[in-house]
């Protein structure tokens, strides 16, 4: 078991969990500090935010209404769903926090060298999810299917983690247990709170999200 080579990882994102699956088949991994700049690994009673992005995380809806669904976890078998530590803001969700949601919508917004820009990207807000309840879910015998990792990304975001899924052996007549897992994540979502950012100017009604709103 090679921990520290989760927080070393080089390869194309897409690769990402499949990676950590291989560096550690059973989990243990989370006990430990894998991000080199990470304040440590995550605990178990810590809150974590989850960024929330129109269109990419509502339903597909021809008029443009569409609420959160399950895509909010779209890629937790591949490049992992990116969370942001709320140690550092005793759980509160800052100012700080809304301005990194924003800053990577408008990056998206912009394009890169090897991405497209995306200019209907915007950032609606975040959810609040506890990594206990997370690391929770079972849909089978294998322990630790859904996993959450302290993969800091650099003195800049030490609190940066991810939530990853082990899909091994959910194949042919266990392939719907991978739904069964990303939707049971999902209704943690759902039953939390979208805590909506100040600077959103987009066309979309985020009341209409289908989560309790909160505005500060």
């Amino acid at each position: 078991m090679a921990c520290e080579d989760i927080g070393a990882f080089t390869g194309e994102r897409k690769n990402f969990v499949e990676f950590i699956l291989s560096k550690d088949p059973d989990g243990s991994c989370q006990n430990v500090k894998v991000g080199p700049d990470s304040p440590g690994p995550i605990q178990d009673d810590e809150e974590l935010a989850r960024f929330i992005f129109c269109p990419i995380h509502l339903k597909k809806n021809d008029d443009g209404s569409g609420q959160i669904d399950e895509s909010l976890f779209s890629d937790l078998a591949s490049f992992g769903s990116s969370v942001n530590r709320l140690i550092q803001t005793d759980g509160f969700v800052t100012e700080d926090i809304h301005q990194r949601g924003e800053s990577i919508a408008a990056v998206i917004r912009q394009g890169t060298s090897t991405r497209n820009p995306q200019p209907d990207r915007h950032y609606l807000g975040t959810i609040k999810l506890v990594t206990r309840d997370i690391r929770a879910l079972v849909v089978d015998e294998i322990p630790h299917r859904l996993r959450v990792y302290d993969t800091s990304k650099g003195p800049e975001d030490r609190f940066h983690g991810d939530i990853v899924m082990n899909m091994n052996g959910l194949d042919q007549e266990k392939k719907a247990l991978r739904k069964e897992l990303r939707v049971a994540l999902y209704m943690l979502a759902y039953k939390s709170s979208l805590y909506a950012s100040p600077h959103y100017q987009g066309t979309y009604e985020i009341a209409n999200c289908g989560l309790t709103v909160i505005r500060d």
